[in-house]
């Protein structure tokens, strides 16, 4: 009996020094049942890595310039899908005076607010739409959208959205060209 007693310390030895598994036990327990799964782990440096030990990948928001069929920079722009329907609208609160394109040259516009190749122009100014207590029903803004007022040209610049906004027009113009 005295010896199965210094195997208990032994086999615990052993098993903490056995290699860890890369699954872990979760179990929930709701009102009516309680479920036991097991999943991977994962260790929080691990998120974001494609493949273990990798450097982790980051997204950089690049710029973008675009282009207009008429004068409609200090309007408010929404996206349109393919079948007229409403996928981008930002609430007046998303909006801040730094949102507003900034023109760099041969009728391009910095993209500082979400724009892309489906979006059109309102008739809100930025001012006016910062200004709305509450976001507009998708009704009042397709209601609000300027006839032919659309993005007639859109292209990706190659370099961080967040550096472009210090770049000269001038600069920004060489990757348009």
């Amino acid at each position: 009996m005295k010896k199965f007693f210094y195997l208990i310390p032994a086999a615990a030895m052993l098993t903490a020094c056995s290699p860890k598994s890369n699954m872990t036990t979760v179990t929930t327990t709701t009102t009516t049942t309680t479920t036991t799964t097991t999943v991977p782990s994962v260790k929080p440096e691990q998120l974001g890595q494609d493949v273990a030990g990798s450097a982790p990948n980051y997204r950089v928001l690049k710029a973008s310039a675009f282009q207009m069929s008429g004068d409609y920079a200090d309007k408010v722009a929404v996206t349109l899908g393919a079948d007229g329907r409403l996928v981008y609208f930002p609430a007046p609160s998303d909006l801040t005076a730094g949102s507003q394109p900034t023109e760099i040259g041969g009728g391009w516009w910095l993209n500082r607010q979400g724009i892309s190749d489906g979006s059109v122009f309102t008739r809100w100014t930025f001012d006016e739409y910062r200004a709305l207590k509450t976001v507009p029903t998708q009704q009042e803004i397709l209601d609000a959208i300027i006839p032919g007022a659309r993005v007639t040209a859109f292209r990706n610049i190659p370099v961080p959205a967040s550096e472009a906004a210090r770049m000269t027009p001038a600069e920004l113009y060489e990757y348009i060209k």
